[in-house]
């Protein structure tokens, strides 16, 4: 057709070719990235959700999630290639207690908005915590040869934890793979994970890739709450532990950036990453919400005091191995009576129909109230015995005796004889707020209870002294449980009885032969350094010595007091880098950062300044140099990071402690404030403007 005189002709946008994958799209520069991927999923042609998919642009190394943007202002042009790819990929996460899982990540969100995710579908709270780790290289140990000396000098620094030792997992669960450092290598489908060392060769588990936390839904606080009881002694050889300063320093630069997604850091699907607590400032610890919370954080503190990642004296490591105990026997008593539970569950599940219409009846008609009643009546039950007694006084001799004791709920009454209980007693004691304290030599057969009862003059001491190790552990088992205001009908009691009985059982295996349930291996519990310097039966009988003190304790509040234990030693929460003073002569100094402060201190170890957060009044990092500033009153240092060590892994480390710092005023647990408490993240640790 014609163009007419004095018209001009209006050209159309130039269009050019475009490769996504194997397919060739025709587009234009100003097309917007949503109406591309329109353009894709039709000219693929597939029946498919393609509703988790985004396009990534491998050469730029970025994602582009922003759909609205065209092409043209992502910089796109026709010798780019695309893929167009997944967003949630498997990755295998090993978790803190080195058990491994197949789970499914966003690749295409930030490593913290990653971290929250799978936390929450842990069962985690606190996400802010916790980061990622990357895979440390694996060090040829014939080639670290140091003398003791040396290595001791090594070893007595600042540091975090030594994850490399994490990475040989031989814990195995139903979601679980074993883990071998020869082993990592991406694959799409993968069934089970064998360890590629000769020594581990027969160990091996089955690993669901093609399911995530989403469809494994973990529920029940079994899975992660405890973790499985497996021998120490053939791992802790295994565990590769760098040789000097600098390598310890190198390992927090390993942590992923916050900042920017899985995929942005190089990591691929069925890579294996470390799920680690990276901030030490442990917010909200509640035992009823955060049995998970507290049994991982648990297992990395137990992992740096058997690695000697964090030095302790001998006192502490053997208060340490018998906190460890306690929580192991406390873990596999509830498992023993979690399984009577589900026996009975499944009894009941299994009832007929007509059993279920009779309770329903029942119920309805209110009989099986009037039942429950009666069979509460019938299973209440006395403790009677005869014991041994003695109350201490000044100028006399410790003669213990004889008479018979009752235990009715709280109340402890004992008498002349048996025969005459129903009469009035010689003495009513009201247990509840006493001290129950241990009064016991294992090895010279001395079984006795120490009560402290309060009274308007202070704590009265009565010792009671049993003759058999049942029947201590029967009573004070009872007598804690009284002191608490409980009663020996409940299942507690029974836990309670079966772990003083195991501690017998344990000693009586350190010196007969006889295959027994429990048996203590002193070298499982404590670090190699002290393993080596004392014989097994010495260990044996130290570490049963200071398990007395706490053997009173349910496994969760063990675990909270090796917490607190933990965080009480003088090198714990400080994380360390190698650095340049600008205002020094030396070549190499230490930059420790702590949850409340900075401290600038020499190769060894010592402390020269301590610079309080609270105090801070800026900080920034010039990018060009890698130079960081920081701003106190009346006082600036400046310092150079070595060793290949990047300086927004400083940054972020300072920027996150202030942000868990705020944690008193902001709702942290407030799903509706959760993008605003990510991005106040990222404008603390990204160096944002």
């Amino acid at each position: 057709m014609p163009i007419p005189l004095g018209q001009r002709s209006i050209p159309s946008p130039l269009s050019w070719n475009l490769t996504i994958d194997s397919t060739v799209i025709v587009v234009t520069g100003s097309m917007s990235i949503g109406t591309l991927i329109v353009q894709l999923v039709n000219q693929l042609d597939v029946s498919e959700d393609f509703s988790d998919h985004a396009l990534w642009w491998p050469k730029a190394n970025i994602w582009l999630t922003n759909t609205k943007w065209t092409l043209d202002q992502y910089g796109i042009q026709s010798d780019s290639y695309l893929t167009f790819t997944t967003m949630h990929k498997i990755i295998r996460l090993q978790l803190p207690d080195l058990r491994v899982l197949s789970i499914r990540a966003d690749f295409s969100v930030s490593i913290y908005a990653s971290v929250c995710k799978i936390c929450k579908d842990l069962g985690i709270r606190h996400a802010e915590e916790l980061s990622l780790l990357r895979l440390p290289k694996i060090i040829n140990t014939n080639d670290r040869r140091t003398s003791p000396r040396r290595r001791r000098q090594n070893f007595n620094t600042l540091n975090r934890y030594n994850s490399m030792g994490d990475s040989l997992a031989t814990n195995t669960s139903t979601i679980s793979t074993s883990f071998s450092p020869t082993t990592v290598k991406p694959r799409s489908t993968v069934t089970i994970d064998k360890m590629a060392d000769s020594s581990f060769h027969n160990q091996c588990s089955t690993s669901n890739l093609s399911k995530s936390l989403n469809i494994i839904t973990i529920n029940d606080d079994e899975n992660l709450a405890h973790t499985p009881l497996t021998p120490r002694k053939n791992l802790l050889p295994h565990i590769i532990r760098s040789i000097n300063l600098i390598e310890k320093c190198k390992l927090n630069n390993l942590w992923l950036d916050s900042s920017i997604s899985l995929m942005e850091q190089n990591i691929n699907e069925n890579d294996l990453i470390l799920l680690r607590f990276k901030y030490y400032s442990f917010y909200d610890l509640n035992p009823k919400l955060d049995a998970i919370r507290i049994n991982q954080l648990y297992e990395q503190a137990k992992w740096s005091i058997l690695s000697e990642d964090i030095d302790c004296t001998e006192e502490e490591m053997m208060t340490f191995a018998a906190l460890q105990l306690q929580i192991q026997i406390q873990s596999s008593s509830s498992t023993i009576i979690n399984s009577q539970h589900d026996d009975i569950n499944h009894q009941y599940d299994n009832t007929n129909i007509d059993q279920a219409l009779e309770h329903l009846q029942n119920s309805l008609l209110g009989k099986d109230k009037i039942q429950q009643i009666n069979i509460h009546q019938q299973t209440k039950e006395d403790l009677r015995d005869y014991l041994r007694l003695f109350k201490p006084r000044r100028f006399t001799f410790k003669s213990f005796k004889r008479y018979w004791f009752v235990l009715q709920d709280t109340q402890l009454t004992y008498y002349t004889n048996e025969s005459q209980q129903y009469n009035t007693p010689i003495e009513k004691i009201s247990l509840k707020g006493c001290e129950i304290l241990p009064d016991m030599n294992i090895s010279a057969k001395k079984y006795s209870i120490r009560l402290m009862i309060p009274s308007i003059d202070g704590m009265n001491e009565t010792l009671i002294k049993c003759s058999t190790e049942e029947q201590y552990a029967t009573w004070i088992a009872a007598l804690r449980l009284a002191s608490k205001g409980r009663s020996i009908d409940e299942t507690s009691y029974e836990t309670e009885r079966e772990s003083i009985l195991a501690l017998f059982n344990m000693k009586n295996s350190s010196s007969n032969s006889q295959h027994i349930k429990f048996n203590i291996q002193p070298e499982n519990y404590v670090s190699k350094k002290i393993s080596k310097k004392y014989k097994t039966k010495q260990l044996t009988e130290r570490i049963l010595e200071s398990y007395t003190a706490v053997s009173n304790l349910d496994g969760t509040e063990a675990k909270l007091q090796y917490l607190k234990l933990w965080q009480s030693l003088p090198e714990f929460g400080i994380s360390t880098f190698v650095v340049k003073f600008n205002d020094s002569n030396k070549k190499e100094e230490l930059l420790g950062i702590a949850s409340n402060r900075l401290l600038r201190m020499t190769m060894t170890g010592e402390t020269i300044k301590t610079w309080w957060i609270s105090r801070m009044h800026s900080w920034k990092v010039n990018w060009e140099n890698k130079l960081l500033t920081i701003e106190f009153d009346g006082e600036t240092i400046e310092f150079l990071p070595l060793y290949d060590i990047n300086s927004k892994c400083i940054h972020e480390f300072i920027g996150a402690y202030i942000f868990l710092a705020m944690r008193s005023t902001i709702k942290m647990s407030d799903n509706d404030n959760s993008l605003q408490q990510e991005k106040l993240f990222q404008q603390l640790t990204a160096a944002y403007t």
